[in-house]
């Protein structure tokens, strides 16, 4: 988890559910979850949470969290 992914769960009020939806998806348990892919970009996937949004790449074998952020500003650093 980087630097910026820490503050922005830290001082959001939901961060002990936005914690176990990371650690959910890098041990790849995602059948509670709604995921959609990602259509510009190959295995890039979507976690929708109340206005946050988790974009991660999915693999058999791994996950790697690309972004959380808000609906706003997630898809600007793509």
């Amino acid at each position: 988890m980087t630097k910026t992914w820490e503050k922005f769960i830290n001082k959001n009020s939901f961060k002990s559910e936005l914690k176990k939806i990371i650690s959910d998806i890098e041990i790849n348990n995602l059948q509670d979850y709604q995921i959609a892919k990602l259509s510009w970009y190959e295995n890039y996937y979507r976690i929708r949470k109340w206005k946050i949004r988790i974009i991660f790449i999915k693999n058999v074998s791994w996950n790697e969290i690309k972004a959380v952020d808000t609906r706003g500003d997630i898809y600007k650093w793509m």
